[in-house]
């Protein structure tokens, strides 16, 4: 398949009680999900029998809404193969796209990376985003006291507020601003009582890369750009601009470095490169020591020559992820 027919897969998540079982409830009910199969750790915390329509397997089930509810059952990739095989074979509706619910307690890293790091699940799925609610009332002290809780904010693509009701207007803004400092790059929108719009789990890639980069910071010598901010403790936003074209042998060698040396203190990254010789930008997006391939995008590369770059890290400081942007310089005749 080429990537525009791949069915993108979006990682669901959140720290316990922030409403994650609401939310695939009005999903699993809701007529605009029903090309939507839905991956779940645990099918009996949802009250699904009134939905009920067929079972596909011990495993699999349609419901009224016409999605798949799909127990996860050991390996999440054999559980994705599964299910694209019997997509093939007629045994399940043709679903568009997947979700994966995990634990409150669980890290979103490793299930997106499933998707990234499988090449035969590459030649059928792409991962699309990491989605977590937030639970308005209680975030703030989950994001001080929980390692669990920051990282599903830090690795969001997208960030779900719930419960905002229960909170004053400040409140909510307070809290906006304590997770743009845990992640200033994911979109955060508002779920009324579980309901969003489909589409925001699953974010245009370029929309969500032109976010993540900030052509308002201030320049380093040797041409990279910082920029940080106040934030919850070990967690931290680093942003850099390149003002000079990179080459694909120099993109290559630094997420090779960054993989190897950074590891999962690297928890995310995402870029926009200008790539000599390419007309339109690049884009980069990792999690902890995976990357996904380089992505051509439909953005004109800028004219300035300039890249941007925005790494979520933990525990890792500036210094040691600015040293290794030099690698950018790297040229050979290689491109990809």
């Amino acid at each position: 398949m080429s990537g525009g027919s791949r069915i993108p897969v979006s990682v669901l998540t959140g720290f316990l009680g922030s409403g994650k079982t609401t939310l695939l409830n009005r999903m699993l009910k809701d007529a605009s999900w029903s090309d939507t199969a839905v991956i779940v750790n645990e099918l009996g915390e949802i009250a699904l029998d009134h939905l009920l329509i067929e079972s596909a397997s011990d495993s699999i089930q349609v419901l009224s809404s016409g999605c798949l509810c799909c127990t996860l059952q050991g390996d999440l990739r054999l559980t994705l193969a599964d299910l694209f095989v019997r997509r093939v074979n007629g045994k399940v509706p043709a679903f568009q796209r997947v979700v994966v619910e995990t634990t409150g307690l669980a890290d979103p890293g490793p299930v997106a990376n499933a998707v990234v790091s499988d090449a035969l699940l590459r030649s059928e799925y792409r991962f699309s985003a990491i989605a977590t609610t937030v639970d308005a009332m209680q975030a703030a002290d989950q994001l001080q006291r929980y390692v669990e809780a920051q990282r599903q904010v830090a690795l969001a693509d997208v960030l779900i507020l719930t419960k905002t009701d229960l909170v004053d207007e400040a409140s909510r803004q307070r809290l906006v601003q304590q997770l743009a400092t845990v992640n200033p790059v994911a979109d955060v929108i508002t779920s009324d009582h579980g309901q969003i719009d489909p589409a925001l789990l699953f974010p245009h890639a370029e929309r969500s890369l032109r976010r993540a980069v900030n052509p308002s910071q201030r320049r380093l010598p040797g041409g990279a750009g910082l920029q940080t901010a106040h934030h919850t403790p070990g967690a931290a936003a680093w942003s850099f601009v390149i003002e000079h074209p990179v080459h694909w042998s120099g993109l290559a060698a630094w997420m090779a470095h960054a993989a190897e040396h950074f590891g999962e203190r690297l928890l995310r990254v995402k870029g926009i490169f200008t790539v000599a010789g390419e007309r339109n930008v690049v884009a980069i997006h990792g999690i902890g020591r995976y990357f996904h391939p380089p992505e051509r995008l439909e953005q004109p590369a800028s004219p300035e020559g300039l890249s941007r770059l925005v790494c979520i890290t933990r525990d890792l400081a500036e210094p040691e992820i600015a040293s290794s942007l030099a690698l950018l310089e790297e040229e050979s005749t290689h491109g990809i």
